[in-house]
């Protein structure tokens, strides 16, 4: 049973987990997959009416804003593939993750998220949580991403050309064995890295954006403010960070040049 109770927000309210609101057969749901299944609803739906108010009214704004902001996000896609036909075709999924991540990441700046609580089993457990400040959720995203980079660079090069991109050379040298199990540890870092620098940045802010509240007391809303304000600029990084190391991962894994790569020093760059 579920009864909705008003908590304040304190230091302590921070799970580093996200909490169980009920089961559905042996599927455990979170308060972080509610509000991120909010999250995609709220996004999928801006995107549908700016659609149609690009085509009822012109001159409407909301269609414009989100047009600026597809537009930019694809010069930025051309710019990383070199060629903007190869761009568009992975656009969709680079954009859905870059503006899914960003509207995740202010979301949890929301009044009420993690200050509006449930009573879940005789616990307090709070309603609403971020979707990247579940790791099991910025876990799930970075699987996706990879997934799909695999299964690109498989139809691109073929099972022997994805081989010979880890294993080059010839494989009787010791050394090009070991370079290439060094790749293939390194797409097991690619996964943490960019899970856990999604969730740590924002689980780090959501958490210090609640002490400085409990500290400040009567004047949590001024010493809140500029915490907000780092918080939105973060949020904004971390989701471009995401979606350009994805799109840097498809770039060296659909090229036809074989041996290693690193793709993090342009993407960070």
């Amino acid at each position: 049973m579920l009864v909705p109770v008003l908590a304040a927000q304190t230091a302590e309210n921070v799970p580093l987990s996200a909490e169980k609101l009920f089961n559905i057969g042996p599927f455990v749901f979170t308060n972080s997959m509610l509000f991120g299944l909010l999250t995609a609803l709220f996004v999928l739906g801006l995107f549908g009416l700016a659609a149609r108010a690009s085509q009822a009214w012109p001159k409407s704004r909301l269609a414009f804003y989100i047009e600026s902001l597809v537009d930019l996000v694809f010069d930025l896609m051309a710019d990383a593939f070199g060629d903007r036909r190869r761009a568009m075709r992975f656009f969709p999924l680079l954009l859905t993750l870059f503006v899914f991540i960003l509207a995740g990441n202010l979301s949890g700046l929301l009044p009420g998220v993690g200050s509006i609580s449930v009573n879940v089993n005789g616990e307090q457990t709070s309603l609403l949580r971020a979707f990247t400040t579940d790791l099991n959720s910025t876990l799930a995203m970075a699987v996706l991403s990879l997934l799909v980079v695999h299964i690109y660079a498989l139809r691109e090069l073929g099972l022997v050309g994805r081989f010979r991109y880890y294993f080059s050379g010839n494989l009787f040298n010791p050394m090009n064995i070991f370079i290439g199990l060094n790749e293939l540890f390194g797409e097991v870092l690619r996964l943490v890295t960019l899970s856990l620098r999604l969730f740590g940045v924002i689980y780090g802010g959501e958490a210090l954006l609640h002490a400085i509240s409990a500290l400040a007391g009567n004047f949590a809303w001024a010493a809140s403010l500029p915490i907000m304000f780092l918080e939105i600029f973060f949020s904004l990084v971390q989701a471009y960070l995401f979606m350009m190391l994805t799109a840097t991962y498809l770039v060296t894994a659909v090229s036809h040049e074989g041996g290693s790569k690193s793709p993090e020093a342009p993407a960070t760059a």
